[in-house]
């Protein structure tokens, strides 16, 4: 055999080495697209990614998530339906999608409750609810309620001038209450002079800002729920307490009265502040319930509260949550006008706004605490306030940790996305000037000058 046979030979050899070895990569490359499947979100929003919250909330669930779709056998609606659940099995891998047409089995679709075609439903372990919709913040509503292993009953006490969870007003609470029964809460006003007593399946029970005062037996009755390991929330005005001087003691607090004011001009600038009794909290401390707030609170018209140091025999652990700036003081005379303080009658800052206080639970599991947090403020949650900062996001924090959720704490409401226009105040007047202004001359002007050169024509 020639050498020019043998070269021959051998890049065909090579040739048929490389195009096997070409198709073994293309086939390889074939098989990891298809078994390790990967994908970015590169738009500003990541509008096309679960958030955040909804990502933690789906790593939580300890149970599989199933969806069951009932809609007709509709391609385009069912490919619609499972590139959505995709999101989710991306972070909740036991999660699975079934379709059933109610059409052909209205049977099955009797069975799960379902009342029209469209419906979705959503189960998590043995609990289930149907949605109309599949919006990612219905979603994960729906979840928030279907992780809770029981209803979160909240008691706000009443016939004191307290706070209403159903007014609607700017001085009421149904905005703040009505994202929480989103989330699986329920509310009851409760008056303590028909019953005498506490309900049994309360999560925990409210003292929202009474104005007027408490009688002995109503005290006596709140006193004996706090004995018995009852969860408290007492969101105190400035002022008189009301005639709950005993639980006052009973906590180991002191509340004393006045307003708490702030002389930080230039950071009530910065967050549009327009009042020294408005007071503005931008340094969190390690507690659960405050260390993953996302933006500053304010407490408008609040006041302090006190660990009463001479109380010795109390076994309660005290965390203080929401401490003011060096800056503030608490006003014990009028607040009108041009106030500042006095060195002998006011109390020097920094001053804490909310304690929180537990104890371990008698007779109970071991590790399970009693809980209770008093706050200097109920304004903050109020229809008018409550969408301010992080303000939802603490009250939110407040009523899961109050209600032992605690696996729900560092969850976030879904926001929307793309509801705003941050643009500098002179880049805000230049657009306007131009649409409503240079843009319709120019184009008038253009009509004009088009309109003489055809009529020269």
């Amino acid at each position: 055999m020639s050498k020019n046979n043998q070269s021959h030979i051998g890049l065909r050899i090579q040739s048929v080495i490389f195009t096997l070895l070409f198709m073994l990569v293309i086939g390889l490359l074939a098989w990891l697209g298809k078994t390790y499947q990967t994908s970015f979100d590169l738009t500003r929003n990541k509008q096309n990614s679960l958030s955040e919250a909804t990502q933690l909330l789906l790593k939580k669930l300890d149970k599989p998530l199933k969806l069951t779709a009932f809609v007709p056998d509709d391609a385009k609606v069912h490919s619609a339906l499972k590139k959505l659940v995709t999101k989710y099995q991306k972070y909740k891998k036991d999660t699975t999608l079934e379709f059933v047409n109610p059409d052909l089995d209205p049977e099955r679709a009797k069975q799960e409750g379902i009342l029209y075609s469209g419906q979705l439903q959503i189960k998590v372990g043995d609990r289930s609810e149907a949605i109309n919709t599949i919006e990612e913040q219905q979603v994960v509503n729906v979840l928030h309620r279907l992780s809770r292993d029981k209803a979160r009953l909240a008691i706000f006490i009443e016939g004191h001038g307290e706070r209403s969870p159903y007014e609607t007003n700017s001085s009421g609470l149904s905005q703040f209450t009505s994202v929480l029964e989103r989330k699986g809460f329920s509310f009851q006003g409760h008056n303590l002079l028909r019953t005498q007593s506490i309900p049994d399946d309360a999560s925990f029970i409210v003292i929202a800002a009474a104005e007027k005062d408490y009688l002995e037996g109503e005290v006596k009755a709140i006193s004996e729920y706090i004995k018995k390991g009852g969860n408290l929330l007492w969101l105190h005005e400035p002022g008189s307490v009301h005639g709950l001087d005993d639980l006052e003691q009973q906590l180991g607090l002191v509340i004393p009265e006045g307003t708490l004011l702030d002389a930080n001009q230039a950071l009530q600038e910065m967050l549009g502040i327009k009042h020294p009794a408005v007071i503005p909290i931008v340094d969190y401390g390690q507690s659960e319930l405050t260390r993953d707030l996302s933006s500053h609170t304010l407490f408008p018209f609040a006041s302090a509260i006190i660990r009463d140091e001479e109380i010795k025999d109390v076994d309660w652990q005290y965390q203080p949550l929401l401490t003011t700036l060096p800056t503030s003081w608490l006003e014990s005379g009028d607040i009108q006008g041009n106030v500042k303080f006095d060195d002998e009658a006011d109390r020097p800052g920094p001053l804490d706004i909310a304690i929180s206080m537990t104890r371990p639970k008698k007779e109970a599991d071991a590790g399970v605490k009693q809980r209770v947090l008093v706050i200097g403020d109920s304004n903050f949650m109020l229809n008018s306030f409550i969408g301010q900062g992080s303000n939802l996001e603490f009250s939110s924090n407040i009523f899961n940790w109050l209600s032992e959720d605690d696996e729900l704490l560092s969850i976030k409401s879904v926001g929307a996305i793309d509801t705003t226009l941050d643009m500098p105040g002179w880049a805000l007047y230049s657009a306007a000037v131009f649409f409503l202004l240079i843009l319709p001359i120019g184009l008038i002007i253009i009509g004009m000058v088009r309109w003489l050169r055809r009529r020269k024509r």
